[in-house]
């Protein structure tokens, strides 16, 4: 165990520091394989067949949850029993855990391979071969097979706040994941050969976690047909967050699926260019506030004075830090697709403007999220996860259908803003009753407006403006810094705001000692 589980509320997180930073490592390992490969990919098998590609991968994403929720489950699990010091009970857990991916896993690979062929050929405009389409599903299922089982592995390391241990799998998973991909793509220049580089990564990355793992597994306990109490902690878990995780999946690819149906199969490649530079920055805030959610699972007992304490400030500082990351993409956009993917076209850099204000909007609502699975509330996760996702498939098709294409990303934005409210209303009624919406909003809304406020102002700044990488990359850090000095300058106007702030210097000063 990497982190004694045992620090107050009250005093300085260091080890959510060293956590996020760790985290922050494991998450740029994750990014890199997608960012270095896809423009190799998409010269190499043409926009199409990265389009087709990006759909049967959309299919098997909703299935993804499988990994994901037996994973949540087991940090939420072994995090609160290691703080009790049931190491036993911890154990007990992770066989569970691994029990049921066996059996969950088995069934989501027959599952694919039988109707994912049939589905993704009812949503393509353009029909291709069904043998092809079949091949394809049977590599994708494959690769997701293995993927389950390497997420729970990362739960196993995350639960103990292991995250160095994390970040060095991930290293080693990007590197073999990008030799695969772009080795597998340009031997066979087709769909498969892309979905066949990819899937070799994840079996790999399930490899490299089997090995770090191997002396603390038992297979004969994991492979033994029997209930414990264990399975069902994870699977009362599950019910809610695996609700959660379907509804989320499904708003997530129905862009994708929209597309296929009213567009080309290129313009699910310009969206999946677009969306993965998007999904880079969110998804590394999502990631540097993961180390919260074990965090609030070991102090769901402590005052709710405590932990509306550490709710605070770690909102503020996920909300600052992600849309740091977010907002100059809004201005920089056309500057980046022109110098990452010129093939993907002026399109994708439309799409990637509203993809990130989305985002921007989002961040807001990621520590309520960590927050409440932490504290064993599931339900209200699921609640406003089902009502995001509703939201964003009625307006994802109504907007494509209506504007076309370049609406893609709009159904996203409207279902965040909508999200975000939810979020705030719940959080001010049920956990934390005795915050005013001043200081609520001080350290949850503040940093998406003086993000989106950067965002907006400088539209025109990347247009035309942009010489080279060297100097997007410049350009890019002057804006996430204007974004950070808004940011504290309308924190410190109020008494709550710099206490927030002082909290988080005297935190970030213990951290470096």
């Amino acid at each position: 165990m990497s982190e004694a589980i045992t620090d107050d509320a009250a005093t300085p997180p260091t080890g959510l520091f060293k956590n996020t930073r760790w985290n922050l490592v494991a998450f740029v390992c994750t990014l890199a394989p997608s960012l270095v490969t896809i423009p190799f990919v998409v010269r190499l098998i043409g926009l199409t067949a990265f389009g087709r590609a990006g759909l049967v991968l959309a299919v098997c994403a909703p299935l993804v949850l499988v990994g994901t929720v037996i994973g949540q489950a087991l940090i939420r699990e072994v995090s609160s029993r290691v703080a009790r010091g049931d190491q036993d009970g911890a154990r007990r857990s992770v066989e569970a855990a691994f029990r049921l991916c066996v059996l969950a896993s088995t069934a989501g690979w027959f599952l694919l391979v039988a109707v994912g062929a049939p589905i993704t050929s009812q949503i393509l405009r353009e029909r291709g071969s069904v043998f092809e389409l079949e091949l394809a599903f049977l590599i994708a299922a494959t690769g997701w097979f293995f993927q389950q089982f390497a997420l729970v592995f990362q739960g196993t390391s995350a639960a103990r706040q292991d995250y160095r241990t994390v970040a060095a799998v991930a290293a080693v998973s990007a590197a073999t994941t990008i030799v695969t991909a772009l080795g597998l793509t340009f031997a066979v220049r087709t769909t498969e050969g892309y979905l066949g580089g990819i899937a070799a990564g994840f079996t790999l990355s399930a490899v490299a976690w089997l090995w770090v793992a191997r002396r603390d597994l038992r297979w004969r306990d994991i492979l033994a047909i029997h209930w414990n109490t264990e399975s069902g902690s994870l699977l009362r878990f599950a019910r809610w967050q695996g609700l959660a995780l379907l509804a989320a999946a499904l708003s997530n690819q129905i862009d994708r699926y929209t597309l296929g149906v009213f567009a080309a199969a290129s313009a699910i490649g310009q969206y999946n260019i677009a969306n993965r530079l998007q999904e880079a920055a969110y998804i590394g805030a999502v990631r540097s506030g993961e180390v919260l959610f074990p965090r609030f699972g070991s102090l769901s007992d402590r005052s709710p004075e405590e932990r509306s304490d550490l709710f605070q400030r770690a909102s503020w500082i996920v909300g600052t830090f992600s849309v740091m990351a977010l907002s100059p993409l809004v201005p920089l956009s056309d500057a980046v697709i022109s110098l990452w993917i010129p093939e993907a076209g002026p399109g994708a850099a439309v799409l990637l403007r509203t993809l990130v204000l989305g985002g921007v909007v989002g961040c807001s609502s990621i520590v309520f999220t960590y927050y409440a699975m932490g504290i064993g509330r599931n339900a209200p996760v699921a609640f406003i996860t089902v009502l995001y996702s509703i939201i964003t498939v009625v307006f994802t098709v109504l907007l494509i259908r209506t504007f076309g294409p370049l609406a893609a990303g709009g159904g996203l934005l409207v279902a965040s803003a909508a999200r975000v409210a939810t979020s705030l209303v719940w959080t001010k009624r049920e956990f934390f009753p005795f915050l005013s919406w001043v200081d609520l909003s001080i350290s949850t809304l503040v940093p998406v407006a003086a993000g989106s406020f950067v965002a907006i102002s400088t539209q025109m700044v990347g247009v035309g403006l942009v010489s080279g990488w060297g100097h997007l990359v410049a350009l890019y850090f002057a804006l996430s810094a204007s974004v950070f000095i808004v940011t504290l300058i309308v924190t410190s106007l109020s008494a709550n705001g710099r206490a927030v702030v002082s909290a988080l210097i005297r935190s970030f000063r213990y951290s470096l000692v």
